[in-house]
């Protein structure tokens, strides 16, 4: 017999053979797949059992043990709130779609791209099921952002929050959760009775050892997981999946519509110390010590101020935002753009409060992480992305500039010389081809020219898909034993 209980899927040890306890036990302990990491991690159960009883994700239950005899979760408390607004019309098909699913089954995925509307559909779908909500996300700025988009679309209503040691849910219709204080403090078990709602924010989070603890608290009847991304590098996908339910439907943005620019500037430097890279003792390249001898390079520092100042002498009216990933980096071009009067400037970057976010939303320049871009950010206005650093998976980077259909978008991608960050842009330009982005470049000494060169133009596809660039010179590898 199997039931669902507020420990999730619920079958006695007595209802299952010892090759399917093992099955259980082999299947949800699961590893994170790292590859290049010279330490592997230690592999996590997903699962918990007492002398009686195995407690399940749901999902992994159903499938592989029927459907459970009783259930025996709480309702969750009734609610009634108004929509104001409208949806699009692919937004009511996702939402028709969702709420057909989960008559049987309670729970599903939502793969979203950015900019389509994923807290928008939340709310809504929280006006059509009528049940108190639990909202979990794992970044602050997030949690204000569903706060402000609640007031917007839901004006009536009542709202708590679980963050650290604030607990506010009584009365209220939907309370925002930090995922951080759910996944890792200890809560009575009937914390989550008055929920018949759990909406996980960016879902593919909850793959994490840690993060994943947080869908074994708080279970209820309906669960609704959000995300663009919902594919994960390590492989745990399937950890959120057997715990929330399948991809319901999959919306992603047809980017070719954008007419997207990338423009490629071939950063070179004679420097041999800059251009020296760096090893450990197995001769793998240590990434984090060369992205910090990028970033603390003053003359490239500088190379990217020309590079900024003549974008926008080009074009006054964009708003641009910069990425980067070290701290040196970004406030180094934060204070010479600020010092030089080059245009207004804000941070963006974790630790900030909302209403300094807010002022910096409406600055000329952005300069922002890519953990701070990767999820959640909507600022609409945005037309320009530059990366002054390296990175390999920029979808949600470029997403940014794509929120609002603009005249033309437009990538400044800074492609260093070293061999690691060659292979980056290998991967970032297979994937700006794969969305039909027009690519042009040129060598850092010759920007000044403006004499850039196609790379890419997906109106001659057959022509230039598999063109070679003369300017990248052939991946080589580095022997470090001395004969």
């Amino acid at each position: 017999m199997s039931y669902l209980g507020k420990k999730g899927y619920s079958i006695y040890k007595k209802d299952l053979t010892n090759k399917e306890q093992i099955y259980i036990r082999n299947e949800l302990t699961v590893k994170p797949y790292l590859p290049k990491s010279p330490a592997q991690p230690e592999p996590f159960p997903i699962y918990r059992e007492s002398p009686q009883k195995f407690y399940l994700p749901r999902y992994f239950g159903t499938n592989n043990f029927g459907d459970f005899c009783e259930n025996k979760l709480p309702l969750g408390e009734n609610i009634d709130l108004t929509f104001e607004g409208e949806l699009r019309e692919y937004q009511i098909n996702i939402v028709n779609k969702y709420m057909n699913f989960v008559k049987d089954s309670g729970g599903g995925l939502l793969d979203v791209d950015p900019g389509k509307g994923k807290t928008v559909m939340g709310l809504y779908i929280i006006s059509k099921l009528k049940k108190k909500t639990l909202v979990i996300v794992h970044k602050s700025f997030l949690l204000n952002q569903w706060i402000e988009r609640i007031q917007q679309f839901l004006p009536n209503a009542r709202v708590g929050k679980i963050q650290g040691q604030i607990i506010d849910i009584d009365d209220k219709d939907i309370v925002i959760g930090m995922l951080q204080s759910l996944s890792q403090k200890e809560y009575p078990e009937n914390l989550f009775d008055s929920f018949g709602l759990s909406i996980y924010d960016e879902t593919h989070h909850l793959g994490a050892e840690v993060f994943s603890r947080c869908m074994m608290k708080s279970i209820t009847n309906y669960t609704l997981g959000l995300s663009g991304t919902m594919q994960r590098k390590d492989g745990l996908s399937k950890v959120f999946k057997m715990f929330l339910g399948d991809i319901v439907h999959k919306e992603k943005t047809n980017t070719s519509e954008h007419n997207v620019i990338v423009k490629g500037v071939y950063y070179k430097h004679d420097d041999p110390e800059f251009n020296e890279i760096k090893y450990d003792y197995k001769g793998n390249p240590l990434y984090s010590t060369m992205i910090s001898k990028l970033c603390n390079f003053n003359h490239r520092s500088e190379f990217i101020i020309k590079v900024l100042q003549n974008e926008l002498e080009n074009n006054p009216d964009q708003q641009i935002m910069i990425l980067a990933h070290n701290k040196s980096l970004i406030t180094y071009l934060f204070k010479a753009i600020e010092h030089r009067n080059i245009a207004s400037v804000g941070y963006y970057i974790g630790g900030m409060k909302e209403v300094d976010l807010k002022e910096s939303e409406n600055k000329k320049i952005i300069i922002a992480t890519y953990a701070m871009a990767s999820e959640g950010l909507d600022i609409k206005s945005l037309t320009t992305l530059l990366m002054a650093s390296p990175k390999t998976d920029v979808c949600q980077s470029v997403g940014r500039i794509l929120r609002t259909k603009h005249t033309q978008p437009l990538v400044i991608d800074i492609i260093d010389s070293h061999e690691i960050f060659t292979r980056q842009w290998q991967k970032r330009r297979q994937y700006y081809m794969k969305q039909k982005y027009n690519i042009k470049s040129i060598n850092s000494n010759d920007y000044m020219k403006n004499e850039w060169e196609i790379e890419f133009d997906p109106s001659k596809v057959k022509e230039s898909k598999n063109k070679i660039k003369k300017k990248e010179e052939p991946l080589k590898g580095v022997c470090l034993i001395k004969i």
